[in-house]
């Protein structure tokens, strides 16, 4: 079972954003400062640590950067309805062009 800091880090590996991207994205969603130290330690808190480091409080705003379900984000295994656990909906991510493009 992985923490939700587990989750957060799988989530942008599989989107493929850098730390720095997702701290500057998440600073425009939550319209708060955050820097990529900050989007780090939220990466590899526990569950226990993630209400102390302020992830808890910016869930809302990182679920809805990740397009997941913020009870599966902040739940994971530990829901047991129907509902879909947190797959990436990629149609309701934001992606950029690339050079190639």
């Amino acid at each position: 079972m992985h923490s939700i800091g587990e989750r957060v880090h799988l989530l942008r590996l599989d989107i493929g954003w850098s730390i720095e991207e997702c701290a500057y994205r998440i600073t425009i969603e939550a319209n708060n400062h955050t820097t990529p130290e900050t989007w780090q330690r939220w990466e590899r808190s526990s569950d226990q640590q993630a209400t102390s480091n302020g992830l808890i409080q910016h869930l809302d705003a990182i679920a809805t950067l990740l397009a997941v379900d913020n009870v599966w984000l902040r739940d994971g295994d530990h829901i047991d309805s129907g509902e879909t656990k947190g797959e990436p909906q990629q149609a309701d991510v934001l992606t950029f062009p690339t050079l190639d493009d």
